[in-house]
């Protein structure tokens, strides 16, 4: 059987309960339209009228012949003309427009579709949808970047309207202070449009793009397209069409020396290089183990001061006895920065010894921010710090050892993971929650933490299965009266952090509000948060995206671990799936502080607001293989979905 392809978006225009004539007319229709794609494999576009309905089919300028035509009739059979009406796109509605990566089908009632372009007006439904990535304006390059990609979509724009039989172009561009960077650029009317409403159609288009595709602090996206029922455009740093001898070339480098010549002076800079990158290594080396030593010194006084009966210094012997001298036997993982390994102390208590690595420059600081954090925090879901090592310029932290290890590790292991049934996840999510609230409403007094780094390989078990928040490394704390988020470093794990953290380096509670609600999902699902759950033309949905379609079609069982074999209690599923939405919402605003997330998970009578769309909604995880590593940062590109003005 064949697999439907998910859209990229759909929309339904006036819901209007279809009577049977249009219903009717609608289905000869598209059985008119694959007839006249199928009659000729050459074609990549058909338009037709049945009654009061008009309807057409389009494929990308690249994407024709045999491929288009089979790809257009899959589409149809499987969203259209299908039997079955609980698989039809839009049943209430005459007006339906389907959009995909390579191609595209849409329906009109009343010939709205067929008539003439009349302004951005008539290009509706149209979408938009951008790249995660983006120029920084701090870097002084986003402008440059928006005018290259504006110059780019214009001549691209004129070539398709003008001199191209399809009304179809594509375009690149060199940019960057040795041109060596290049941008891809497409524009496509529809064919039986005049010329020049197409170039006024994509004129349209190109005036909305420093709208949509820069941001409010002048961060401009990397890529993005915006789709419409009469013309379309795209941009993007990756080559995204098949490029032939029309493709238009901008800036294009101009070649003045020899290949051999290119070649000598290449090898001969990167020697001059790597020698002076090697003698400014070991200059910056000296100072900063000059600087450390200074350091440690200070810390040791101020790790002196923290500490109390809970905490201990301990002697650098006793860890490297206790560890079998760090031995590979003994290592658990790599931890924010170095690896912790099991311990056995004298009197018989099992430890987790996390040792800096000595090449890192960024651990120093988070060692002790860690200290700072952890030494007077007492919670039954926080992991307890028994204390640390700061001798023979080695630091390590010393913690009580969970025999469980993490989730993260859990859920990779399939013995393992039978052991968290249905009433150890929930468990384990109100434990998580309840460690939230202590961090943000009670650790200390007149102050809040952000942990900032909430995900699945910082939750440890116990021998119980009881869940415990570790690694502080890079947290903040503050004052209980600065409630005003603060700009900062972007730092933590991809897939995890905050839409607003992103993309203003705003940090507030909300931050670790929403990368409970990631965990959550993680922890119902099974699936992880930066693993492709959809792959189609290399698009794949992201968890967030796939949580929200399976709450909005009520098909709640969609999204539960199969480990689980069906045993948990739907009410309580439903419940935590709204929680997790109204966590991930885009705005922080919107999303529940985590004293009400652990009141609406502990008590069933609280009643649950309707989340808005997630965050990251529509997002492409860019290569579905690439997406399936661990949670330590996976990049990703994301579509924001929304109507065009």
């Amino acid at each position: 059987m064949t697999t439907r392809v998910k859209p990229l978006y759909y929309d339904c225009g006036c819901f209007n309960a279809a009577n049977d004539s249009n219903y009717g007319n609608r289905m000869s229709l598209a059985s008119k339209l694959m007839e006249n794609i199928s009659a000729s494999h050459d074609n990549f576009f058909a338009s037709y009228t049945v009654g009061s309905v008009f309807g057409f089919v389009l494929c990308r300028g690249d994407y024709n012949g045999s491929n288009c035509a089979d790809r257009l009739n899959q589409t149809i059979k499987d969203y259209i003309s299908v039997t079955d009406t609980n698989q039809i796109i839009c049943p209430s509605s005459m007006d339906v427009t389907i959009y995909y990566d390579q191609h595209m089908v849409s329906f009109f009632s009343s010939g709205g579709g067929g008539e003439e372009y009349k302004g951005l007006g008539s290009n509706v439904p149209a979408w938009v949808a951008s790249n995660m990535n983006y120029v920084m304006n701090s870097t002084g390059a986003a402008g440059f970047y928006g005018e290259r990609v504006l110059e780019l979509l214009n001549k691209t724009a004129s070539y398709a309207a003008s001199n191209s039989s399809k009304l179809y172009a594509t375009g690149k561009s060199w940019f960057g202070e040795a041109g060596v960077s290049i941008m891809y650029g497409l524009a496509q009317c529809r064919p039986d449009m005049r010329r020049d409403h197409c170039q006024q159609c994509l004129n349209d288009l190109i005036l909305k793009v420093p709208e949509k595709f820069t941001t409010p602090a002048g961060d401009h996206c990397v890529g993005g397209r915006i789709l419409g029922v009469w013309c379309n455009l795209r941009f993007e740093t990756e080559l995204f069409f098949e490029v032939t001898q029309e493709t238009r070339k901008l800036h294009k480098p101009k070649s003045q020396l020899s290949k051999v010549n290119i070649t000598l002076i290449t090898i001969a800079g990167f020697v001059v290089f790597v020698l002076c990158l090697n003698l400014i290594g070991a200059i910056i080396q000296r100072i900063r183990d000059r600087k450390l030593q200074r350091e440690l010194g200070e810390w040791h006084n101020e790790v002196m001061r923290e500490i109390d009966s809970r905490f201990s210094l301990y002697h650098f012997t006793m860890i490297r006895d206790a560890t079998g001298n760090f031995s590979e036997e003994n290592e658990l993982g790599f931890g924010s920065f170095g690896f912790v390994y099991r311990g056995i102390l004298p009197d018989g208590l099992e430890i987790a010894v996390k040792r800096l690595d000595a090449s890192s420059w960024q651990g120093s600081t988070e060692f002790l921010n860690e200290i700072k954090l952890i030494v007077k925090l007492q919670h039954a879901n926080l992991v307890r710090l028994l204390g640390c090592c700061l001798q023979r310029n080695e630091m390590i932290l010393v913690y009580e050892y969970l025999p469980n290890r993490s989730l993260d590790y859990v859920f990779s292991d399939p013995a393992s993971r039978d052991s968290l049934n249905w009433s150890t996840r929930l468990r384990i999510i109100d434990g998580i929650a309840q460690g939230l609230v202590y961090l943000h409403n009670f650790s200390e007094p007149q102050k809040f933490i952000v942990h900032r780094d909430m995900k699945l390989s910082n939750i440890l078990l116990d021998s119980e299965m009881n869940p415990k928040i570790s690694d502080f490394g890079i947290s903040r704390i503050y004052d209980l009266g600065a409630i005003e988020p603060e700009p900062t470093d972007v730092v933590g794990t991809r897939g995890y952090m905050a839409p607003e953290y992103m993309r203003e380096r705003i940090l507030s509670v909300k931050y670790d509000v929403f990368s409970f609600g990631v965990l959550l999902l993680e922890i119902i699902s099974g699936r992880r948060v930066n693993v492709a759950v959809f792959t189609d033309y290399g698009r794949s949905d992201h968890l967030l995206t796939h949580a929200w379609h399976i709450w909005r079609g009520e098909k709640y069982n969609q999204l539960v671990d199969p480990s689980l074999r069906g045993v948990y209690q739907m009410l309580e599923l439903r419940r935590r799936i709204q929680i997790a939405l109204l966590c991930i919402q885009e705005n922080p605003d919107a999303r529940p502080h985590m004293r009400e997330v652990s009141t609406m998970l502990s008590n069933n009578d609280v009643s649950l607001p309707i989340p808005q769309p997630p965050a990251y909604f529509n997002l492409q995880l860019g290569n579905a293989e690439a997406s399936a590593s661990n949670d330590n940062g996976t990049v990703f590109h994301t579509a924001r979905a929304h109507q065009v003005p």
